[in-house]
């Protein structure tokens, strides 16, 4: 790959001011039951290269999957620079890397037949606790070569792996049809279907018997599961883009109270074994841990170069794109600290409420202002300290600034990471007087 990068950017010298080359290969092996059997088992291998040029300061840009047209992605990425946005960056020289724990060698070596093998003993198991369930397993391994070099001397490359086994299945209850999942995501070969199959079980049992909730304001706790969706805000708001739209209801608020001080969030793209980290953002930027929030007071935004440049600031490492995309800024890991209570003391303080694992529909919410309106898809009723059974037909919504300033009573003392529409290491947060819609 080194060859082809060298060639990429050997054809550029002399028609652009500056180049640089993005390169993936990777292999995957994804292995899928459907409804408790077998569906698929595949071995997928991919090349991809993208092409990012600055010619009379404007970016152009190409990509390809066919490693014998670099002719043509060279000229593709010089023509369009004709009509590309003004460049307001460079690219990057050589940075102090710092190691991150994200290769496993052992997924190397793991194949299709023990993906099958965990894949059924996973039903099994769920068979015997869990008969009415029709289940559907998932195991993913995926073995990923980074390359990035520029006509500035920046040559890197990184290897990471990803271990993903999740669960999922279907039921009709007495309070209708049922949902439940639960899974591992990460870049180490973690063998934790006992884990998995007992958060179902437990999930599946406690939904069999309905509870009604009437509407109006009662304390809710977000689950671990459910705790991505105060992520996925905090990430648009913290996205320097979105600042540089002055969309980001957080624009203008640098060293501004806008959450509780019991909360501190964090962006580490080094967290341990976490498919959010990386060494090297993707232009190339050296990677490194920094706060968004120290204790309710925003402290950073996240930038790219061409965001960072526009702005007049520095980028921060958090350029993410594949190979046939342009750069925008992202979070790595969004790392919310935790708190000191445990989840079943949580749930031991409430009177009347609600504890919430998954949503329906929040995505579709306005959440770059915060707000969301969303069906809980799986949720269950606390009364006098205890989960009485589940919830059904009950709305949710909110603001997540204003809960996550003014409405916080605690968070759990344990962390999990939870990749779901992102990467997110969260505890399950306690929040009093949220609106509930119920019949």
């Amino acid at each position: 790959m080194k060859n082809i990068i060298d060639t990429i950017l050997s054809k550029c010298r002399g028609r652009v001011q500056s180049a640089e080359v993005i390169a993936f290969h990777g292999q995957s092996m994804p292995v899928e039951f459907k409804t408790g059997k077998l569906h698929s088992v595949e071995h997928k291998e991919s090349t991809g290269l993208g092409l990012r040029v600055i010619k009379e300061g404007r970016i152009g840009f190409s990509s390809t999957t066919d490693l014998n047209k670099l002719d043509q992605l060279v000229e593709n990425a010089v023509a369009s620079a004709g009509f590309g946005q003004k460049a307001f960056f460079e690219f990057p020289g050589k940075c102090a890397v710092r190691r991150t724990k994200i290769y496993d060698p052992k997924l190397e070596k793991y194949t299709s037949n023990q993906a099958i093998a965990e894949g059924k003993k996973n039903i099994e198991a769920l068979k015997e606790k869990a008969p009415k369930l029709k289940l559907d397993v998932t195991l993913r391994k995926g073995l990923t070569e980074v390359y990035i070099a520029n006509s500035r001397g920046l040559d890197v490359s990184y290897r990471k792996s990803v271990f993903s086994h999740s669960l999922s299945g279907m039921a009709v209850t007495p309070n209708g049809l049922l949902y439940v999942g639960d899974g591992r995501s990460g870049c180490q070969l973690t063998r934790e279907g006992a884990k998995i199959t007992g958060k179902i079980v437990k999930l599946y049992r406690d939904a069999q018997k309905p509870a009604a909730v009437s509407t109006g304001k009662m304390p809710v706790i977000f689950a671990t599961d459910a705790a991505y969706l105060l992520g996925m805000a905090i990430g648009m708001g913290v996205n320097g883009k979105q600042v540089q739209k002055k969309a980001s209801p957080l624009t203008g608020k640098i060293g501004q109270d806008i959450l509780s001080k019991k909360i501190t969030i964090t962006d580490d793209p080094g967290y341990e074994y976490a498919v959010g980290s990386s060494p090297y953002d993707d232009e190339g930027v050296c990677t490194a841990k920094m706060k968004l929030f120290d204790k309710g007071v925003l402290k950073n935004f996240v930038y790219d170069l061409q965001t960072a440049g526009i702005l007049g600031e520095k980028s921060t490492g958090h350029a993410s794109r594949d190979f046939s995309s342009l750069p925008a800024p992202g979070i790595s890991n969004l790392v919310i600290k935790p708190g000191t209570a445990r989840l079943a003391g949580m749930i031991k303080d409430i009177k009347s409420g609600i504890i919430v694992y998954d949503f329906l529909g929040a995505g579709q919410s306005n959440l770059l202002a915060g707000d969301f309106s969303a069906n809980i898809a799986l949720g269950y009723k606390i009364e006098n300290g205890k989960i009485v059974g589940r919830v059904k037909d009950v709305m949710i919504s909110g603001n997540v600034y204003t809960m996550l300033k003014d409405q916080v009573v605690e968070l759990s003392d344990d962390q999990e990471l939870v990749v779901s529409r992102g990467s997110f290491v969260t505890p399950a947060v306690m929040f009093k007087d949220v609106n509930i819609a119920g019949k």
